[in-house]
């Protein structure tokens, strides 16, 4: 379990970086300043995923294993709309959203493994 939520926050900073990397407007790689915040979500989910690996190393993995469970509750709040409301934008002709559908796309693809595996451990083993 200890390693699915490093691995979680590992797979969040990288693609945090590649969408903050490359600039769809110009079509080349550099400061996306627009992909900010794309940044920070990525980079404070990880965060969190690091610290759930860190509380269950520490001999409590059922307050990770819920907490866990909520915090990606929560990644997909908000990051379902966004996915949305980017690939309509794509549908509706703005070529650029496609960058920004792809990305809050993949780390909702992302997050998929972890969450049904925490929804498996949600009961405790008998």
């Amino acid at each position: 379990m200890n390693r699915k939520f490093v691995f979680h926050g590992i797979y969040l900073l990288i693609v945090g970086t590649v969408a903050v990397m490359y600039n769809p407007h110009t079509g080349s790689f550099g400061f996306n300043p627009d992909a900010k915040s794309g940044l920070i979500v990525c980079g404070a989910f990880a965060i969190i995923s690091f610290f759930w690996a860190l509380i269950y190393s520490r001999q409590a993995p059922r307050i990770a294993v819920i907490g866990g469970f909520i915090t990606t509750i929560l990644l997909f709040v908000g990051t379902i709309p966004r996915a949305f409301g980017a690939w309509t934008g794509y549908a509706a002709g703005d070529t650029f959203k496609w960058f920004v559908g792809t990305t809050i796309s993949l780390v909702i693809i992302g997050s998929i493994p972890l969450f049904v595996f925490l929804c498996q451990n949600l009961r405790p083993k008998q």
